[in-house]
């Protein structure tokens, strides 16, 4: 699992049949005090979690867990497992 904030949305008119009930996200990894981390985006389903652009969301890079949460085959291999509420991490001040 990896910490990352939503950076944009990706709008499609057509998309995979598979893609349907998700939102495509692009999130970016931030380190435990919220700051960017890299220089790579990435491309992530929601599965139904509602996230935006400024949320904080735990993140799987995984196939298998994207075709286990998306209960099919699902050609994807980034998805979002939740929305980040807060989090406390001694010696960080988080976002």
């Amino acid at each position: 699992m990896y910490l990352c904030k939503v950076t944009g949305t990706v709008v499609a008119t057509r998309k995979d049949e598979r893609f349907r009930p998700s939102k495509l996200l692009i999130v970016h990894p931030v380190d435990l005090a919220g700051r960017l981390k890299g220089i790579k985006d990435q491309l992530a389903l929601d599965p139904g979690y509602g996230a935006g652009i400024g949320d904080y969301v735990l993140v799987a890079r995984e196939g298998a867990v994207v075709e286990q949460l998306m209960a099919a085959p699902t050609p994807a291999n980034v998805i979002v497992l939740g929305v980040v509420d807060g989090w406390s991490c001694e010696g960080t001040e988080p976002a």
